[in-house]
């Protein structure tokens, strides 16, 4: 016969216990199970989830955000998607180049990658490093006047080719005419 001290001595305090004092204690258990059963239901979302993103880390950083005033714009998803793409580069370099960690060969360099990528997914969703926001606030009106410097460069380009032209026109008309009618000297 095996001997299990804490069943016994629970068992044995059970056995001699007063049974209108057992019924009540019984009772304060299960409330109090019914009460943090409650408590959990109660919760806006009680799940894993919600648990493992309270972290402070973030909280911290939405803080840091509050006090130094500046308002976080909605930046659109395209843009974080990108910002994660840029990440993943960095991070991919920076994860250290271990067998024992991803695996060997190519399945090694997959999983690694997909590593890479998840914690700059992580990275980009929670406000990233700034390259979203760069993007959004040079985004359409930078471009609408990129192409405007681009059009008044191609203008500039066609009077300088058109002047290089009529130069290299009169160079052979030069050569061409006796008399040098340009008035130049070749």
């Amino acid at each position: 016969m095996a001997i299990s001290p804490p069943s016994d001595i629970v068992l044995d305090v059970l056995n001699n216990a007063d049974p209108s004092r057992l019924e009540v204690a019984q009772a304060k258990l299960k409330a109090g199970q019914a009460t943090a059963e409650a408590r959990r239901l109660a919760s806006t979302d009680a799940s894993f989830d919600a648990a493992f993103r309270s972290d402070p880390v973030a909280d911290a950083h939405k803080i840091r955000h509050r006090l130094d005033g500046v308002q976080k714009k909605d930046v659109p998803e395209t843009y974080r998607k990108f910002e994660a793409m840029v990440l993943q580069n960095f991070i991919k370099t920076m994860l250290p180049d271990s067998d024992e960690v991803y695996g060997k060969g190519a399945t090694g360099e997959i999983w690694k990658g997909m590593m890479a990528e998840q914690i700059a997914n992580e990275i980009a969703r929670d406000h990233g490093i700034g390259i979203a926001e760069k993007l959004l606030e040079n985004g359409p009106t930078s471009l609408k006047d990129k192409a405007e410097k681009a059009e008044m460069n191609r203008s500039d380009r066609m009077h300088m080719a058109t002047q290089i032209i009529d130069e290299k026109q009169l160079e052979a008309l030069d050569k061409l005419l006796p008399g040098n009618l340009s008035g130049r000297q070749s």
